[in-house]
């Protein structure tokens, strides 16, 4: 890189033909000038001796995002990285050495990430992942007092219809049957006309997200729950209608059909940490076993 006199004039002192004045002047040249960025790096910013480069924003924007808003991004990136390279240079000369020696907690980190990594492949190649439905059922019966709904539950048959929907007296006579053979014809006539429908005698659902769906009124669940089985109601759009199969209150046992995902997870958890414990336990009795252990007084 070329110099001008001007600028070489400003670092240079005054030679007296003496060789360690000359090697001075050299290493105050050297020291006059910038820091250089990495060869064939396009530099975007730069804070002290520390370079942003263009490579460095590979895959900060997302793809298909608008001109207007990439240079956006781009710009909030880069004011964000200079501000944080300007103050950790500010740390770096205030904070003393003993401060700054992190040595030790990088490398407990880093133990932990190995650890934690480890403890994943572990769980993912030898944890037993299936889980009967004993399995959940003898959970659920040792441990009913630990289940206790925070919601309201209902089973019911729900289905929306538009007000132009077809053949309303046929569907009233499906949606109110008991006949199994009829639930097929009751169906197949939500997969042609209803605009949404639930029909399922098993499943559990919170009474609130029911009533999130449908315009009705209840002030006192418990009150309307006990009072009301079939309902049907319109609005500008839609009829609406409901039966109500079963339902349970908040603070009662939850059932065991509501608690199958919660049980399940539970019953791995407590798989996955028994394996762990025990795949710790063996390696620790084999590297006993071969000497791999000295524990000295201290």
């Amino acid at each position: 890189m070329s110099f001008s006199l001007k600028k070489y004039a400003i670092c240079r002192p005054q030679a007296n033909g003496s060789l360690m004045l000359v090697l001075a002047a050299i290493l105050l040249l050297v020291s006059c000038q910038k820091p250089q960025p990495a060869s064939g790096e396009l530099v975007l910013a730069r804070v002290d001796n520390a370079f942003l480069y263009k490579s460095d924003l590979r895959q900060l924007v997302p793809a298909n995002t608008l001109p207007a808003d990439s240079a956006i991004i781009v710009e909030r990136f880069i004011d964000n990285w200079v501000r944080q390279q300007v103050f950790l240079n500010e740390a770096l000369k205030n904070l003393s050495s003993e401060k700054m020696n992190f040595e030790r907690q990088i490398e407990e980190y880093r133990n932990s990430l190995i650890i934690f990594s480890y403890e994943n492949q572990l769980v993912k190649e030898q944890l037993d992942t299936v889980v009967t439905e004993k399995q959940l059922a003898e959970y659920y019966e040792n441990n009913k007092a630990d289940f206790r709904l925070r919601d309201n539950i209902v089973k019911v048959n729900y289905v929306k219809l538009p007000l132009d929907a077809p053949n309303i007296g046929q569907f009233r006579r499906l949606f109110r049957s008991t006949d199994p053979e009829e639930a097929g014809l009751l169906e197949e006539y939500c997969i042609q006309n209803a605009a949404t429908y639930f029909i399922d005698s098993e499943t559990w659902l919170i009474f609130d997200e029911l009533l999130r769906e449908v315009p009705l009124q209840v002030s006192n669940a418990e009150s309307y729950l006990r009072s009301n089985r079939m309902v049907e109601l319109s609005d500008s759009y839609f009829r609406y209608f409901i039966n109500f199969l079963d339902y349970q209150l908040v603070g009662s046992v939850s059932p065991l059909a509501f608690e199958r995902e919660n049980i399940k997870s539970i019953i791995l958890n407590r798989r996955k940490h028994e394996l762990i414990n025990q795949k710790r336990n063996q390696f620790y009795q084999e590297a006993l076993s071969g000497n791999q252990v000295e524990i000295f007084s201290p």
